[in-house]
């Protein structure tokens, strides 16, 4: 059994991760009062090699506005592929998530510029992670 529980949610997850491989388990399955989570051995041993990545610091700008996933999935970048610098004139799909197969489109909600791409092409994304920011200024 995992000793004690990390405070965490990527400690957590790595530390779910590690006894998924060591035990040598296809996949577990956590289930409490209001929360459900599953982990798979390939998603377990791809969150293992991957190094953890810190969310990037809030902008003190108020014109920067952050885009966020609304879902659990891979990310993937539009066509053509937005770039940081873009002056975008209106709503524009950036990209999109794609789970179970469908793809959900992560739209721009507007004119603005990219002033970051937080998210690379392939990247497992869950619920609010931030994916772009614009400057709606």
């Amino acid at each position: 059994m995992i000793p004690e529980e990390p405070a965490g949610i990527a400690e957590r997850v790595a530390r779910l991760a590690e006894f998924l491989i060591a035990n040598d388990l296809e996949s577990v399955r956590i289930e409490r009062e209001h929360e459900t989570f599953e982990v798979g051995r390939a998603a377990a041993e791809a969150a293992v090699a991957m190094p953890e990545t810190k969310a990037p610091p809030q902008s003190v700008q108020s014109r920067v506005e952050q885009i966020a996933a609304d879902r659990v999935g891979i990310f993937h970048l539009g066509r053509p592929a937005p770039y940081e610098g873009e002056r975008l004139e209106g709503e524009r799909e950036l990209g999109y998530v794609e789970q179970l197969g469908i793809r959900n489109p992560v739209r721009s909600r507007g004119a603005g510029r990219i002033v970051a791409i937080l998210q690379r092409d392939g990247d497992m994304v869950d619920y609010g992670r931030p994916l772009f920011e614009l400057d709606r200024g």
